[in-house]
């Protein structure tokens, strides 16, 4: 009994130790901050690298790794080195999204969790609720669900208010009526058509029509009708709420039908990849794009620096691995100012109190203050806009050093003719 009774006692000891190094804190901090050592700092990112567009979310984990190399580089933040321990691939599915959350958070031991690009954000809440800071891509309404929770754009879409792109573009197009479409299969493509018509319903041009039934990968059959109402109602400019390959899709079929002289405004597939790829289909469309195109790179160092970067990783420019690149961005300086001793919610904090942030150049400014709800009253709204001429990417709707074009917000202007041209 005396011999199993040291044992116990012996194995108990030994189990108090193992625990207290396994949650020893990093040095300068008196309890342990998931994810930090004294060496280094642990992130990782959720991407739909598997997806119904096509389109290379997956190249957001390169954007973050370039960025946090160049920072390794340089030093690490607070002597420590940043790690991307691992990119998941949640399969564009809810419940996969979730689970790579769970397993970031619960099994590696992340201190931050970046970035996140996908078409599903089902773990927003879990994450929000988790305290953990989380960066990524913002094209869900899902990035409002708490204040630790930083999309690249901030945080907050205005779906249910009037998207100035739409009629703005399609005034600078000289467009006499607009067609809008979108994916009635998706709420979020759903809403952006909300969004757009309530813009042309203030500010014109008139809408010829607008159809939200289609559904990802339709037929030619599908679009039979919206090619029929573009000729019935003299539409000569279509806005969409579509992937690019919708968009090209649409188009080919109103070609075909005799129809050339419209206008197309795309919401995403600005990317040289994209470019390349399908070519003179994309010739006349237009792009709005909140980041500073890759055509303007020489107004800023920092898009330089990632131009660069992306060279060297042997992968082509693209807003996903912009957004990627940006994350990095935003959890390095919440780090900074958070201190030598930071925390989760010192980080989260930190970037709360930042009220101007262009990613060192990269995008209009960024009110952290406010950018986890609606636009606040006298706020804005600002846009870069590229066409594609002649095979290639060229910007429009600007001034020399001043790539965006900007509208008050909250309220809105009664005329968009009051645009304000900026640099950031």
């Amino acid at each position: 009994m005396h011999v199993r009774r040291t044992f116990a006692l012996l194995a108990a000891a030994i189990t108090a130790v193992a625990t207290l190094f396994a949650t020893v804190p990093a040095a300068g901090q008196s309890t342990p901050v998931p994810g930090v050592t004294k060496d280094e700092i642990r992130v990782g990112g959720i991407a739909g690298v598997t997806n119904p567009v096509g389109r290379p979310y997956g190249d957001a984990f390169k954007g973050i790794q370039a960025y946090f190399d160049a920072v390794n580089k340089a030093g690490g933040v607070h002597g420590r080195k940043l790690k991307f321990v691992a990119g998941l691939d949640d399969q564009s599915r809810a419940s996969q999204n979730l689970l790579a959350a769970r397993s970031l958070v619960e099994e590696k031991k992340v201190f931050a969790v970046a970035p996140i690009v996908t078409n599903t954000f089902a773990s927003a809440k879990y994450l929000a609720d988790k305290g953990v800071p989380t960066f990524g891509w913002n094209i869900q309404t899902d990035w409002t669900a708490g204040p630790n929770l930083f999309g690249e754009k901030g945080s907050y879409l205005a779906v249910d208010d009037p998207i100035p792109m739409a009629a703005f573009s399609a005034q600078k197009a000289g467009a006499k009526r607009v067609g809008l479409l979108a994916y009635g299969t998706s709420p979020q493509s759903a809403k952006c058509l909300d969004g757009q018509r309530q813009a042309l319903e203030k500010w014109g041009p008139p809408i010829g029509f607008a159809d939200s039934s289609l559904a990802f990968g339709f037929s030619a059959n599908d679009v039979a009708a919206a090619v029929q109402a573009v000729k019935d109602n003299d539409v000569d400019f279509i806005a969409t709420c579509m992937d690019v390959n919708g968009v090209v899709n649409l188009a080919k079929q109103i070609r075909q039908a005799g129809i050339t002289d419209v206008g197309f405004l795309a919401p995403e597939g600005y990317d040289p990849e994209v470019l390349k790829t399908l070519g003179k289909d994309l010739e006349g469309f237009t792009f709005a794009v909140q980041f500073l195109p890759f055509e303007v790179a020489k107004e800023s160092e920092e898009m330089q620096r990632f131009l660069t970067a992306m060279k060297k990783a042997r992968i082509a420019p693209s807003e996903q691995a912009l957004a990627g690149w940006q994350n990095g961005a935003l959890l390095v300086e919440g780090i900074k100012r958070a201190g030598k001793d930071f925390t989760q919610q010192s980080v989260v904090d930190a970037i709360n109190g930042i009220t101007s942030w262009t990613a060192n150049g990269l995008r209009p400014a960024v009110n952290w203050t406010t950018a986890h709800g609606p636009t606040p009253p006298g706020g804005r709204t600002c846009s870069a806009y590229v066409q594609v001429k002649n095979g290639k990417f060229v910007p429009v709707y600007n001034e020399p050093g001043k790539p965006y074009a900007c509208f008050t917000a909250n309220p809105f202007p009664a005329s968009l003719s009051s645009v304000q041209y900026s640099a950031e």
